[in-house]
């Protein structure tokens, strides 16, 4: 039964990248409603975060230059990176 009550969106803010940040990815929700994200930061550190809370996981580390793009695979288990310093 769908409730007619309307959403209601906390905005998320995630601190702690240095330079901008061209792009983020979503995993799929799991089965308890959870999901990730990673983000893509001219910083070279791509981070992955919990989705729901912002929470930091980690810190994809060994670029050396700008990181564009970072997407998850669908069970958010791997991500990939795509860099300026030519490498994935």
């Amino acid at each position: 039964m769908a409730s007619d009550a309307p959403r209601s969106y906390v905005p998320l803010t995630c601190h702690g990248h240095s330079r901008p940040v061209p792009h983020l990815s979503f995993s799929p929700l799991e089965k308890d409603n959870s999901y990730y994200l990673v983000s893509a930061c001219k910083d070279g550190n791509p981070m992955l975060r919990d989705g729901q809370t912002g929470d930091w996981i980690g810190t994809f580390i060994g670029h050396k230059g700008a990181v564009w793009q970072a997407r998850l695979s669908p069970d958010a288990a791997t991500a990939a990176t795509a860099s300026a310093d030519f490498t994935a």
